[in-house]
């Protein structure tokens, strides 16, 4: 075993964790549905996150050759599935055995923690890729992580609920073109 294999295995179970709890949510939303009245923007993050996680795992497998890791180096790689999987918490109520869930307020109580950890994401992606190259990354990636870092903030300053489901429906949207155009296929 190589030291990446060694150190994936944390990432790997961490952004498990995060997915189990998003696709389980999925699963219990479905199965409460005469109780909960189902939030669409709630729905889209859940998939935008679920996403997310996906690349992230799809994208570490980059770093196969890097041979050269230290502790904080291994702190920024573990940053981003710990903000994802607090995040995969945050978007949805807990689903246990309340008579009532509202997603809609649990979206708008939590929604400047998550947009301010999911602002993180990018900032600490950047962080990650400068340290290890030496400089700051300018290229289309590192572009889109700049202004989904600015979306995100933005996101979490405005409570306005017709602006936070189109907003989720243009994330979608801009993610899903992000890696079609950057991480179709594995390298």
């Amino acid at each position: 075993m190589n030291k990446f294999e060694y150190l994936s295995v944390l990432v790997s179970i961490i952004i498990g964790l995060a997915v189990s709890n998003l696709l389980s949510g999925a699963a219990r939303l479905i199965q409460l549905r005469a109780r909960v009245r189902l939030h669409a923007t709630t729905l889209c993050w859940m998939a935008i996150l679920f996403l997310i996680n996906i690349q992230v795992w799809w994208a570490a497998f980059d770093r196969r050759y890097n041979d050269n890791w230290t502790f904080f180096a291994f702190l920024l790689f573990l940053m981003i599935p710990i903000i994802l999987s607090i995040n995969s918490y945050l978007v949805l109520p807990d689903l246990g055995d309340e008579d009532s869930v509202d997603p809609a307020a649990n979206f708008h109580d939590n929604r400047a923690w998550f947009f301010g950890l999911l602002a993180a994401v990018p900032v600490v992606s950047l962080v990650d890729q400068a340290w290890r190259s030496g400089h700051l990354p300018m290229d289309l990636d590192a572009l889109f992580r700049v202004v989904f870092t600015l979306q995100a903030l933005v996101a979490a300053r405005i409570a306005n609920a017709r602006y936070q489901l189109a907003n989720a429906v243009g994330v979608l949207l801009l993610f899903l073109g992000y890696v079609a155009v950057l991480f179709l296929r594995l390298r």
